[in-house]
């Protein structure tokens, strides 16, 4: 009885984790149709994605096939008012035909799944630096010469009045200012599948905990 119950749980967490597992691929799985109709399939050209089922409707009063030009599929006969699917888990671009009306042809192009690139980080503009403008020294000022004066009688000394030179302050400034600029760093990511891995993991160890822990105690 305790080996039967301990079988019991064992099965449980497998189904659960196995069911988990499998979410991933059925929320990325579609299904796309193509209407046969006035002897002629609608949209000619279908694009779905690896995983994707495209299914095939008679809307015609006749019989239809959709069979594959390389005989990767054949749906066989399709009857008025029918429907037959397919699967597809191989990218690629295939043609196909009616195997009953040779002159109807259309193509499933099949996409690879693609995994999303990490984006990169924006880079940091580069640093602005300030500076000062150019110092302009002032001219020299010279005093007037007074020439000398004549006299009738006596000639006198010429009074030679220095030349007087102002002071020249030179200012000079000099500043820079650097603007530091952090830059972000990468964003992590996480995607649905490891969450759902690691959700079928502990179901997994605790339906067996459950089942080990009734073995004991039957």
């Amino acid at each position: 009885m305790a080996v039967r119950r301990a079988a019991v749980g064992w099965a449980a967490a497998l189904v659960v984790s196995g069911g988990l597992l499998a979410l991933p691929l059925v929320a990325l799985a579609a299904t796309s149709s193509v209407n046969i109709q006035n002897s002629a399939f609608a949209p000619a050209t279908m694009t779905v994605r690896v995983g994707d089922t495209v299914t095939w409707t008679n809307r015609d009063a006749f019989s239809h096939t959709s069979t594959s030009d390389t005989g990767a599929w054949d749906t066989g006969v399709i009857r008025a008012g029918a429907a037959s699917s397919f699967t597809f888990t191989a990218a690629g671009t295939f043609a196909y035909h009616c195997a009953i009306h040779s002159f109807m042809h259309g193509t499933i192009v099949v996409q690879a799944l693609t995994t999303p690139q990490p984006t990169a980080p924006p880079t940091a503009p580069p640093t602005a630096v300030r500076t000062s403008p150019p110092t302009i020294a002032p001219t020299p000022t010279t005093a007037a010469t007074e020439a000398p004066t004549a006299q009738a009688t006596t000639a006198a000394p010429s009074a030679t009045a220095a030349p007087a030179s102002a002071p020249a302050e030179t200012p000079s400034a000099s500043s820079s200012a650097l603007a530091a600029q952090p830059t972000p760093g990468p964003t992590a990511g996480g995607g649905v599948a490891p969450l759902l891995i690691g959700a079928a993991l502990l179901a997994v160890v605790a339906l067996g905990a459950i089942a080990f822990f009734l073995a004991r105690r039957s």
